[in-house]
């Protein structure tokens, strides 16, 4: 059992070979090992969905609106307040669920994983994660911030770009206080526009390998249907702290129009 690469001993077996053994069978079954592996990899590959599905949102898609502010003059687009609520509350619920997925069907069919080439993240995960889920989600928020903007005020966005402190009283005509209704208005609207995108994200970060209709979310042996309770209580989050005059002006959210 020491001489072998992976020693097994078996549970009704003595305490001498479960000593010397490297895994100890204690149903007596060997393939309970083969469950082990599904199980020990289905956990790993869980854990990189979860990542993937926090990472575009809670990095770049909140850091890149903080950087405009400071380098390019931009009023904040996202507030404070917003980025702790998707923290906290509206991606909460899809990352918990996105834990107890099942194994996708070919995840016994991927050669061993080495450890040291192959590890929980790595640079193309990192290229996904920021470089191509990260740059939709934050290109398409500032979008919505900016037509907001526009559509409320006829301000375009080079007028936005670059404004730093001339984005106060009397900027092109408008008051502090209307200027700060345009921001706090476009800022939920850029917050809702996230948290829409993000259940594409979920759908995507599901399956690592397969199509979403390789592994269907409503039925099927590998269903996940309480993903879908996620999108429900996103929304009903949002409009809470969206439409309740109550945060709109302890926390200066906006309305959204229709």
């Amino acid at each position: 059992m020491r001489a072998a690469h992976v020693g097994v001993a078996m549970g009704n077996g003595s305490e001498v070979a479960k000593e010397a053994a490297d895994m100890v069978l204690l149903d007596n079954n060997f393939s309970s090992i083969i469950t082990a592996i599904e199980c020990g990899r289905l956990v790993f590959a869980n854990l990189k969905k979860v990542i993937i599905y926090l990472l575009p949102m809670t990095n770049l898609s909140e850091i890149v609106p903080s950087m405009f502010n400071v380098v390019l003059g931009l009023p904040i687009p996202l507030s404070t307040f917003l980025m702790l609520v998707i923290n906290t509350i509206t991606d909460v619920w899809a990352s918990t669920m996105l834990i107890h997925e099942e194994p996708e069907h070919d995840i016994l069919l991927h050669p061993p994983r080495d450890p040291q080439k192959e590890s929980l993240v790595d640079v193309k995960f990192f290229v996904q994660a920021y470089g191509f889920i990260g740059v939709i989600e934050t290109v398409t928020g500032h979008f919505m911030f900016f037509l907001s903007i526009y559509w409320q005020s006829g301000i375009g966005p080079s007028s936005i770009f670059l404004a730093f402190n001339r984005w106060s009283d009397g900027y092109l005509g408008f008051s502090k206080a209307q200027l700060a209704g345009f921001v706090s208005v476009a800022g939920s609207v850029h917050f809702m526009t996230l948290v829409i995108m993000q259940w594409g994200n979920m759908f995507a970060a599901r399956t690592r390998t397969l199509s979403i209709v390789q592994q269907n979310p409503l039925w099927g042996p590998r269903c996940n249907p309480l993903l879908l309770v996620a999108i429900p209580i996103s929304v009903a989050v949002a409009l809470f702290v969206n439409e309740i005059p109550w945060f709109n002006e302890v926390f200066l959210t906006g309305r959204i129009p229709v």
